[in-house]
């Protein structure tokens, strides 16, 4: 398969905007059960692959940096666009998070990929734990990097949220207002400066209406953790409004490992998608995966 070039520093992080042209090559679409899966699949199959899922809205953009450090080390990584994210086919209904996880095993069944190692952040976490729930022959092993594990009253309260004004304007504020807001909940300085760019195009390639979001406030999580039967890590970040959650998912499941990735928020793996990198081959290492 492909193999990453050119320098991967300033893709997404920092103030150096390099675009488009940082995900060169290994692109493709393939079939899922809820239409078509855009994905970008990087380094040489070989050692079981990462299929990587990321957070609502950032798309397969989130792991720009990511995957060439993977590929680096000699392994392959799949990253999809959840569907409406990026340019994965749009949603027609509401879906919950078990159907989106069986719509990624349909796409990794058309890949040809027996087994992967399974890694989440945030909305991809729900969607990766039902994963490993659902297709434990699948699921080699599995990552998840702040767990949306919330109770009834916090689901309640995340749906009655109003959705992100998406309202155009002629002078273009539309795309300020957004990029200020993503920018008050990652925590904006010039590191950030890209990811919160990768975040604000994310939403306005998804539009107003978003049945994932919707899946994953509206689901649940303790029936998949309890089912999970694969070698599991939870990465954790003390200043991420999942924390607590990660450490609750921890009491659930005590044979899951829990590490502190950050002391920062949501955005700390795109703050350093090289030690976030070392941190699943560490995992897949340890469990000769």
């Amino acid at each position: 398969m492909t193999t990453p070039t050119g320098e991967t520093d300033g893709a997404g992080v920092g103030p150096n905007w390099v675009g488009a042209r940082a995900m060169a090559g290994g692109k493709g679409y393939v079939s899922g059960t809820l239409g078509q899966v855009h994905y970008r699949e990087v380094g040489s199959r070989g050692r079981v692959p990462f299929l990587l899922i990321h957070q609502t809205p950032i798309g397969f953009a989130q792991f720009v940096d990511v995957q060439p450090e993977l590929a680096l080390a000699g392994r392959c990584s799949i990253a999809v666009d959840n569907p409406g994210y990026g340019f994965s086919d749009p949603l027609t209904r509401p879906v919950t998070i078990a159907e989106l996880a069986d719509h990624l095993d349909s796409a990794c069944a058309r890949l040809q990929l027996p087994h992967v190692i399974v890694v989440g952040h945030h909305t991809g976490a729900a969607i990766a734990a039902a994963f490993a729930a659902r297709h434990p022959s699948r699921t080699a092993g599995l990552v998840m990097h702040g767990t949306p594990l919330y109770d009834a009253r916090e689901r309640a309260e995340r749906l009655a949220r109003p959705p992100a004004n998406l309202v155009l304007s002629e002078d273009g504020s539309h795309l300020a207002s957004i990029f200020r807001a993503v920018g008050q909940h990652a925590g904006i300085d010039a590191q950030t400066l890209t990811s919160v760019t990768w975040a604000t195009l994310g939403t306005y390639l998804a539009g107003a209406s978003s049945p994932v979001y919707t899946a994953v406030f509206s689901n649940d999580m303790t029936s998949d953790i309890e089912a999970v039967k694969a070698p599991t890590l939870i990465l954790t970040d003390r200043g991420d409004v999942l924390h607590a959650a990660d450490r609750r998912v921890k009491e659930m499941r005590p044979d899951f490992e829990l590490r502190e990735f950050s002391t920062g928020g949501s955005f700390a793996l795109m703050r350093e998608p090289r030690r976030w990198a070392r941190e699943l081959l560490a995992f897949a290492d340890a469990r000769g995966l």
